[in-house]
């Protein structure tokens, strides 16, 4: 049985928050996609936060990227403002298919992905449907499926493991939960943390959404998926003071994409693009040219 209906019902009711500037609403197939996008006639870079991170948490990061290219930037369902429905499964297949709609709404032909975490997966898989619509993958904190359900294991209460159960738990404590995570994903002594947890508590305060329970439902249900990608160009930055991830082996990215350069950014934590954004963007630069 599926869960993620329940997340469905709570948040039909609720009013989408008005758009103004570069911030937009799309309408596809898994519901209201909640964007931003800046426009430029440049190279394009997709970027998606990764919960309980909201688009809001990566306006700086935008900023920097903007200066040399059109940046793109939405949020998946559960995820701040892209409301959920039950048409979205969190799988694999509906992530990947969820980027190439955001990317033909806008007219764009191809782009450089910046993506994170189990968002990465979405992006190893849209690259795989789609290769000739990617130039490069910017992959952060991302490691093998197997690794990453490991992860799962150690990081993730097991109530919001169990469908229904999961949702209803998410519901009511999806302010504690962000506040919990950020105290595993920032080094110990991050002076962004507490902007991390204003900036996300004050999100779900306006009607925003983490649906943290069924996007590990979700993800859980693709524990044996294979992913394999060979002709790409691929970069894994990886947070080395991620508590969270202290028992994860980065290289496990390579049992998806043999030939990933991987990069350790040995003072971040689980969001080197947010974290020390200036190298981030610097590397983005590098690789792309």
């Amino acid at each position: 049985m599926k869960g993620n209906f329940i997340d469905g019902i709570r948040f039909a009711w609720k009013p989408l928050p008005k758009t103004e500037g570069d911030f937009l609403f799309l309408d596809t197939d898994y519901g209201k996609i909640r964007t931003l996008d800046t426009k430029e006639k440049k190279p394009v870079v997709i970027n998606v936060p990764d919960g309980p991170n909201s688009i809001e948490h990566q306006l700086p990061l935008i900023r920097e990227l903007s200066k040399k290219f059109r940046v793109v930037c939405f949020e998946y369902p559960g995820i701040g403002f892209s409301y959920p429905t039950s048409k979205f499964d969190y799988s694999y297949k509906h992530g990947a298919e969820l980027l190439k709609q955001v990317m033909d709404l806008l007219d764009i032909p191809n782009a450089i992905l910046l993506f994170s975490c189990s968002n990465g997966f979405y992006a190893i898989k849209a690259v795989s449907y789609y290769p000739d619509r990617f130039k490069h993958i910017f992959l952060s904190q991302t490691p093998s499926i197997i690794s990453m359900n490991a992860w799962t294991d150690i990081n993730i209460p097991t109530p919001l493991k169990i469908p229904i159960v999961g949702q209803i738990f998410n519901s009511v404590s999806s302010k504690k939960l962000a506040q919990i995570w950020y105290g595993k994903a920032l080094p110990k002594d991050s002076v962004q943390k507490q902007e991390f947890i204003k900036t996300s508590h004050k999100c779900l305060d306006h009607n925003g959404c983490f649906c943290l329970s069924s996007l590990v439902q979700g993800l859980l249900a693709e524990k044996s998926t294979t992913l394999n990608l060979t002709d790409v160009s691929a970069t894994l930055v990886w947070g080395a003071k991620d508590f969270s991830h202290r028992k994860t082996d980065k290289n496990t990215i390579k049992n998806h994409i043999k030939n990933c350069e991987i990069i350790e950014f040995g003072n971040c934590g689980h969001f080197p693009e947010l974290e020390d954004t200036k190298s981030f963007v610097q590397l983005i630069k590098e690789r792309t040219q």
